[in-house]
C-alpha cells in the first residue's frame, strides 16, 4: 500500500487525481478528519473541499508503476 499526504484545494485537483487513478489503473481512498472517500469520485469528494492535509492510500498497483505514481502524486503533495 502506498501512502501520500496531499493538498486538494479545487475540483481541478480532484480531476487530476482521477486522471492519475485512471492512467495507472489504481484504487485508493482519501481520508481527512473523519472523512473517507474514493479517490476516483470527483463529485462526492467535491463537497469536502478543501482537503488541506488529506491522506491517500493506494492499492491495486504494480511494483513497476511505483516510480511513475510517486512522480504523478508529487504534483498534489502537501
Amino acid at each position: 500500500m502506498l501512502n501520500y499526504s496531499v493538498k486538494l484545494d479545487s475540483v481541478k485537483d480532484l480531476v487530476e487525481l482521477r486522471k492519475i487513478a485512471d492512467r495507472y489503473g489504481i484504487r485508493g481512498k482519501i481520508s481527512q478528519n473523519g472523512f473517507c472517500g474514493d479517490m476516483r469520485s470527483v463529485i462526492s469528494n467535491m463537497f469536502y473541499l478543501p482537503l488541506v492535509e488529506a491522506n491517500i492510500e493506494i492499492d491495486g498497483y504494480k511494483e513497476s508503476q511505483i516510480s511513475y505514481i510517486n512522480e504523478a502524486m508529487g504534483k498534489l503533495s502537501a
